[in-house]
C-alpha cells in the first residue's frame, strides 16, 4: 500500500476545484453525489445510477427506520440525504472541505431534512465531534479510499458505534499485485484524487484486527465501469483543455491531474487491477489488535 501521508487541507482544496465541474452535472442528473454510479438493467443513467449506489449499500447495511448513521466523508451530503429521507434516519455527516459541508447544509434544506442532519468539520481518523457508543451505522461511501491509515480510522469507527452497531462502506481496492506500470497508473490516481487504493484483502485483515466481526465482502465492479468509462472519456477532453488553459495561466494544475486520475484509474479497473467493493462488518465484543499495526499490502 502507498503509505505516504494524505494532506487533508490538499484533499478539501481537490475537491473544492472540482465542485464547480460536479455543479454542472448535477444541473441535468439531479442529485448532488460526488461518487461513481452504480448500473444495472433498471439503473442505466447517471443519476438512477448514483441513486443506485447509495441504495446497494444502504440495503447492505440494513439500516432501518431511525437510526444514528455517521457518514464518514460526506462530501455534499447527498447520501446523507437519501439516508434521512429513505429511512428517517439520524445522521451526522462529517468532511474536511468546508465549501462541500455548506452545500451539504444547503441540500439538507432544500429536501426538508435539516432537522435530522447535522454536518461538522472532522476527519474521520479522529471523529473528535462524535461521542462514544453514540452511532448505529457508519457508512463510507467513497471516503475509505482516502486514508492512508485505515486501521486509524477503524479504531474510530469502532469507538464511536453503540453495541451491535455496523460499518459499511462501498470503495475501490486493489485486487493483485501490480506491475510496474501499473504502479505508475496507481500513483497518479493516489496524487489526482487525494487518495491511498489499498488493498481488499489487507482492508478484510485490518476490520478483524480493529474489533469488527462477520465481515462480508460484495464485489460490484461491472457495476461501475460504466460510470468510470464516462469520467474517463471526460477527462480526454477537459484534461487538454485544463492544459491549454494552465498555460495561459487560467488552468489548473490540481483539475488536470484530478481528470487524468479519472482516466488512469478506469485502465486499472478495465485491467483487473483495482476492483469496487461493498463490505460491511459488526463491532466485535474487544479488538484483536493495536490500531497502529502493520496494514501490510497483499
Amino acid at each position: 500500500m502507498d503509505r505516504r501521508p494524505v494532506d487533508t487541507d490538499e484533499v478539501a482544496e481537490i475537491y473544492d476545484e472540482l465542485l464547480d465541474t460536479y455543479e454542472r452535472a448535477w444541473e441535468y442528473r439531479g442529485h448532488r453525489s460526488l461518487h461513481l454510479g452504480l448500473y444495472d438493467e433498471s439503473h442505466d443513467e447517471p443519476g438512477a445510477a448514483s441513486i443506485n449506489a447509495m441504495r446497494a449499500l444502504s440495503t447492505a447495511a440494513e439500516i432501518t427506520a431511525g437510526e444514528r448513521v455517521l457518514n464518514m466523508g460526506c462530501g455534499a451530503g447527498e447520501d446523507s440525504v437519501w439516508n434521512a429521507k429513505a429511512h428517517d434516519a439520524r445522521v451526522v455527516g462529517v468532511d474536511v472541505g468546508e465549501r462541500q459541508l455548506a452545500a451539504a447544509k444547503e441540500n439538507a434544506r432544500e429536501h426538508g431534512v435539516a432537522d435530522r442532519t447535522a454536518f461538522r468539520t472532522d476527519d474521520f481518523h479522529e471523529l473528535a465531534t462524535v461521542a462514544d457508543d453514540s452511532i448505529d451505522v457508519v457508512w463510507g461511501l467513497e471516503a475509505i479510499a482516502h486514508s492512508p491509515e485505515p486501521r486509524r480510522a477503524l479504531k474510530q469507527a469502532r469507538r464511536v458505534l453503540d453495541r451491535n452497531g455496523r460499518i459499511a462502506v462501498a470503495d475501490l481496492f486493489l485486487t493483485r499485485e501490480l506491475t510496474a506500470e501499473e504502479r505508475e497508473r496507481l500513483t497518479s490516481v493516489n496524487d489526482g484524487l487525494g487518495v491511498r487504493v489499498g488493498s481488499i484483502r489487507a482492508f478484510r485483515s485490518a476490520l478483524s484486527d480493529t474489533g469488527f466481526d462477520e465481515v462480508t465482502i460484495r464485489e460490484r465492479t461491472a457495476g461501475v465501469e460504466p460510470s468510470l468509462r464516462r469520467r474517463s472519456q471526460f477527462a480526454g477532453v477537459a484534461g487538454p483543455l485544463s492544459r491549454a488553459l494552465g498555460a495561459v495561466g487560467l488552468g489548473s494544475e490540481r483539475r488536470r491531474a484530478a481528470f487524468e486520475a479519472y482516466d488512469q484509474l478506469n485502465e486499472l479497473v478495465s485491467a483487473g487491477a483495482v476492483g469496487y467493493f461493498i463490505v460491511t462488518a459488526t463491532r466485535g465484543d474487544d479488538p484483536t489488535a493495536e490500531a497502529d499495526s502493520d496494514d501490510g499490502d497483499r
